[in-house]
C-alpha cells in the first residue's frame, strides 16, 4: 500500500504544518484502516472486545494450557518462570481456569 506524493500533498492541502489528526485521517481514508494512537511509553491494553474475541481461541489451545500447567509444576518445584509473585501467578491460573471453564461450555 502506498500513496503518491501528489496524493499526499492534495490530502494535506498545502499545509505548512501537519497535525497528527491529519495523518490519521489520511491513513483511514486512503488505506481503509481504523487508526488509534497510543504513546510508546504507555502499556498496551486490549479492549474488552479484543479480549472477548481472543479468550476462546487462547483457552481452547492445548499448547497454551500445557504451557501454563508446566509453569505451575515448575513453580511447585521452585522454578519461577512467569513471575516472582506467587499471588500474581495464582491469580493468572485462577483466571485461566475460570476462562477455560467459561469457554468450554
Amino acid at each position: 500500500m502506498s500513496i503518491s506524493k501528489k496524493q499526499l500533498e492534495q490530502s494535506l492541502q498545502g499545509k505548512s504544518y501537519v497535525d497528527l489528526k491529519d495523518l490519521v485521517q489520511l491513513i483511514e481514508e486512503n488505506f481503509g484502516f481504523s487508526v488509534t494512537l497510543q504513546r510508546k511509553d504507555e502499556q498496551s491494553k486490549f479492549t474488552e472486545e479484543q479480549k472477548i474475541k481472543m479468550a476462546p481461541v487462547i483457552f481452547k489451545d492445548q499448547a497454551v494450557l500445557s504451557q501454563l500447567q508446566k509453569a505451575q509444576k515448575d513453580r511447585k518445584d521452585g522454578i519461577s518462570t512467569y513471575s516472582d509473585s506467587d499471588e500474581e501467578f495464582a491469580k493468572l491460573l485462577q483466571e485461566v481456569q475460570n476462562a477455560a471453564h467459561t469457554y468450554s461450555e
